[in-house]
């Protein structure tokens, strides 16, 4: 048996059912001659034509109407258990959205113990510092978030409290006077991100220092971003504990005093309704996170959906 036009046969069948070529690249994501030049081939390998070229569109010959009615279920067949072998193989995949700085300062140091311990379950991450919307992205399982929380329509569970305390580098402060207390940080140059412009002022609050408005901020696209510039002596961050923990272990940021604030935000795994964790390379990765961040410092996993 010679070897099926598999690629000419996908194109014939969906030009058969909608009678355009237009259309038919349109869902083949191919130019319109390439989706006619398929055809041409497996009319060619067939020996007879299959399609009447008409002014506008299409029309099947009898023997594309004989080809295509033999050939349409068949082909739905196919493309279902191709489908259904790839949501098999995907079982072992976690495909989950996470801000960048909670992926590289949390997550991604933690992998290779995950790794370890489940060889055959992959974890894909796609950083983003918007809340994506797993509503529309069928290809995500799940993200972390940074928020209050709940969030309507998902399945949501605390996974690490967020404690704020001022940083800074040791050079930047080696050049400025002594920070005495919470009220001194009013004269420096506050670093923080426009995407969560809240947690100066929190802390400020949390710290029972009144607001002057005399600050002076200067603001980055991400914490990571954030982390670095305080890193090269811009200013004073406000680090969240426990994405900011690796650039006080390296040594680059250093808390400034001692006062830290429970913010009312805190990092969550957030998932689709109905919860469908039971099993499975999803609840491989949750009970996996959850126990991760019990060893480092969380009060472990609370349901607020």
């Amino acid at each position: 048996m010679s070897k099926l036009p598999l690629r000419s046969i996908e194109a014939f069948v969906v030009t058969a059912r909608t009678l355009s070529l237009a259309k038919a690249a349109v869902i083949l994501n191919l130019t319109v001659p390439a989706v006619s030049r398929r055809i041409q081939l497996l009319e060619r390998d067939l020996g007879t034509l299959l399609f009447q070229r008409l002014p506008r569109g299409l029309s099947l010959t009898d023997a594309g109407e004989k080809y295509f009615a033999a050939l349409g279920p068949s082909w739905e067949i196919v493309c279902n258990a191709t489908e259904a072998a790839r949501v098999t193989a995907r079982r072992r995949s976690i495909k989950v959205s996470v801000m960048p700085t909670f992926a590289a300062n949390w997550l991604v140091p933690r992998l290779i113990r995950f790794h370890a311990r489940h060889a055959q379950t992959e974890i894909e991450l796609e950083t983003s510092s918007d809340v994506v919307d797993l509503e529309a992205r069928p290809d995500l399982d799940c993200a972390i978030r940074l928020g209050r929380g709940p969030w309507n329509g998902l399945h949501t569970q605390r996974l690490l409290a967020v404690d704020a305390y001022p940083v800074a580098s040791p050079e930047y402060l080696a050049n400025k006077r002594p920070l005495r207390a919470p009220t001194d940080l009013q004269n420096h140059t506050l670093i923080g991100s426009h995407h969560q412009p809240d947690f100066c002022p929190e802390w400020f609050r949390g710290a029972a220092v009144a607001d002057s408005g005399q600050r002076n901020y200067r603001n980055f696209d991400n914490l990571q971003l954030v982390y670095e510039a305080a890193a090269a002596k811009l200013g004073i961050a406000i680090g969240l504990d426990p994405v900011v923990r690796p650039y006080l272990a390296s040594g680059r940021l250093v808390r400034v005093g001692q006062t830290d604030v429970r913010l009312s935000r805190s990092f969550h795994l957030v998932r689709r309704l109905p919860d469908r964790t039971s099993g499975g390379a999803l609840q491989i990765f949750r009970d996996w996170l959850f126990r991760e961040a019990s060893a480092s410092g969380s009060a472990g996993p609370v349901a607020i959906s």
